[in-house]
């Protein structure tokens, strides 16, 4: 059986740690880091704002929106809190 592809948009908003929380900057007059992809799967959905966010190089919070169409299996767990080059609490 043949799933069926999916348009998606990821947008990154910057993010840093801050103490044993993350914050996530949000200015609405700000255009940020956006691309549109297609996919079939949560997990092609995650894979794909990995690799967007390593592109990207700095700290950020992914935020992916479905275009049209359902959502796939296990979208809303797997893409709940996505961050990428966030640096590790330091040790103290």
């Amino acid at each position: 059986m043949s799933r069926k592809l999916r348009d998606f948009t990821i947008t990154l908003y910057p993010a840093k740690r801050e103490g044993g929380f993350v914050s996530t900057t949000i200015d609405f007059t700000h255009e940020y880091p956006r691309k549109g992809f297609q996919a079939a799967t949560a997990d092609q959905v995650v894979a794909e704002a990995k690799a967007f966010a390593a592109e990207y190089g700095e700290g950020c919070s992914a935020s992916v929106r479905l275009v049209n169409g359902r959502k796939p299996a296990g979208f809303d767990a797997k893409c709940r809190g996505l961050y990428y080059n966030i640096d590790p609490p330091q040790a103290a």
